[in-house]
């Protein structure tokens, strides 16, 4: 391979590796909706950074999901603006959607961190534990982020500091 060849080549891999990554599209910076073709988000909630009308949903996590409905990503976002009644996030950050095992499931805004609630916080919890089914709130296991408000990058939080609402929990 000439020099060239070699330069051409790796111009091309980092364009395409900058527009997707491991087979996801790059979405921070972007204005959705509309999704790239072939994804869309089917969950999001809102994150507050006050308590003024205009700062209840100023900022988002929604999920990005692919044509299958599984969910490759979890992307943090500020409302830019609306077109009918339909809000438009500007992406700020984005993970991947972490790897679940049997009877887990993530968590979005309905946990607690260090026994406080926060709307900002995602959490892997473990359904199937046992006495799980009667627990009101489930520890956070294996992963959790948070969503800061300030820059709109999604941090890593310590999962033993986190705890999330049984949205299963047999009344």
């Amino acid at each position: 391979m000439t020099r060239t060849s070699a330069a051409c080549w790796l111009a091309t891999l980092c364009v395409a590796g900058s527009a997707w990554a491991g087979g996801n599209p790059m979405m921070i910076g972007k204005v959705v909706p509309p999704y790239p073709e072939g994804f869309r988000s089917n969950t999001g909630s809102c994150v507050g950074v006050g308590t003024g009308i205009d700062q209840l949903c100023a900022r988002s996590i929604a999920t990005l999901d692919d044509e299958e409905d599984r969910t490759v990503q979890l992307l943090a976002a500020q409302f830019v603006d609306r077109v009918g009644d339909q809000p438009r996030w500007r992406i700020t950050d984005s993970v991947p959607y972490p790897a679940l095992r049997r009877d887990e499931l993530v968590a979005i805004a309905t946990c607690q961190r260090n026994g406080v609630d926060d709307t900002g916080v995602v959490a892997i919890i473990d359904t199937g534990a046992d006495g799980a089914s009667g627990l009101e709130m489930l520890p956070a296991v294996r992963w959790a982020m948070r969503l800061d408000r300030g820059t709109g990058k999604f941090l890593r939080v310590t999962p033993s500091s986190v705890r999330c609402y049984n949205e299963g929990l047999s009344e």
